[in-house]
């Protein structure tokens, strides 16, 4: 296998066993830059020098480390893919390779083709790992960069966006430990879920200046136009999906652009939902939303203090918000003073 960019791709192998080491070599050295190593002391230099994509371990050498937690966090490494060389009647042997961290087993006696085939697809694998890897840096640079947009454009509340992913994570987290949410929200959409919170405002780059920027509070007119963010941000998001496809991420985040003014006894906009037909990740947003405005400057308010702002979003509870999540809220709310202090 000829690696990306037409170069070939590094493999160590690390065994004690010459023999091995040699018959390995010669079943790989056509196809890939191999690299050998008798101890795992020679293994960790190597690693930290040469980079190497894939690691062949020996069962010899997985003795020597057997009293390890793993062997990724042994030498230092992050994602690689680890095969162990075991004899074929070796069960114990093949059972500690597993447990110690290794994707694969390749048992003796070496078949080149199996092993080549095998180093091919593990190489695949890693390379599709970094491929996602890459793609969520993407990700998350596409928020921070459209939210500092939007405060770009929204001076009046600045902070706004980072604070609140801050309030929701730390919301959210106690969420995910209860049992009634278990089944709601599933642990795999979390990344993107918390990648999504920075855009909930996206629409309000439509908006326009006199009315994003006003220094006192709006009028009905006014206020009118400011709750068409949530019908531009839920739009943005559509046009994007067109474009590129449907995707977790930009679901979510389209979901969180146009619902989270909506409200628990269903008086929001701008669909009117009612409570549990409001998402239940938009109705943590809406407290964490809530409480960011609540204690921060605006032109036409001073910060509330962290208790007038729970005492006013107790007062809301299940009108304004979730009468379940105002009670969570109020068990961590000293998470939130102290995020608040730090902010300060």
């Amino acid at each position: 296998m000829i690696g990306r960019g037409a170069r070939m791709e590094h493999v160590l192998i690390v065994d004690t066993d010459m023999e091995t080491l040699k018959t390995t070599e010669l079943a790989l050295q056509r196809n890939y830059k191999v690299s050998l190593a008798t101890s795992i002391d020679q293994a960790i230099i190597c690693i930290g020098k040469d980079n190497p994509k894939l690691l062949l371990l020996s069962g010899t050498i997985l003795d020597s480390i057997a009293h390890l937690e793993g062997i990724n966090k042994f030498l230092g490494i992050d994602n690689l893919p680890i095969l162990a060389i075991v004899d074929q009647e070796d069960w114990n042997g093949q059972a500690r390779a597993i447990k110690l961290g290794a994707a694969d087993l390749i048992t003796k006696p070496i078949v080149p083709d199996a092993l080549c085939n095998r180093v091919k697809n593990y190489l695949e694998l890693y390379y599709y790992r970094e491929d996602e890897t890459n793609a969520e840096r993407f990700q998350d640079a596409i928020s921070v960069s459209f939210a500092e947009l939007v405060e770009f454009r929204d001076e009046t509340t600045g902070g706004h966006l980072k604070n609140t992913s801050v309030y929701f994570r730390i919301l959210l987290e106690e969420v995910m430990r209860q049992e009634k949410y278990k089944d709601t929200i599933n642990p795999q959409d979390v990344k993107d879920i918390l990648r999504s919170i920075p855009l909930h405002d996206i629409g309000k780059i439509g908006i326009n200046d006199d009315i994003l920027r006003k220094s006192s509070m709006l009028n009905n007119k006014e206020y009118e136009s400011m709750k068409k963010h949530t019908i531009l941000g839920k739009q943005a998001f559509e046009k994007i999906i067109a474009q590129t496809g449907e995707t977790r991420w930009l679901n979510l985040a389209k979901d969180m652009a146009y619902y989270h003014h909506e409200r628990w006894d269903g008086t929001g906009y701008p669909e009117g939902l009612k409570g549990e037909e409001i998402p239940l990740y938009v109705r943590v947003l809406t407290i964490a939303d809530v409480y960011d405005a609540l204690t921060s400057w605006r032109s036409y308010k001073e910060p509330y203090s962290h208790d007038e702002a729970m005492k006013i979003i107790e007062e809301g509870k299940g009108t304004l918000f979730d009468p379940s999540l105002v009670e969570l809220l109020i068990t961590i709310n000293e998470q939130f003073k102290q995020a608040l202090l730090q902010k300060k």
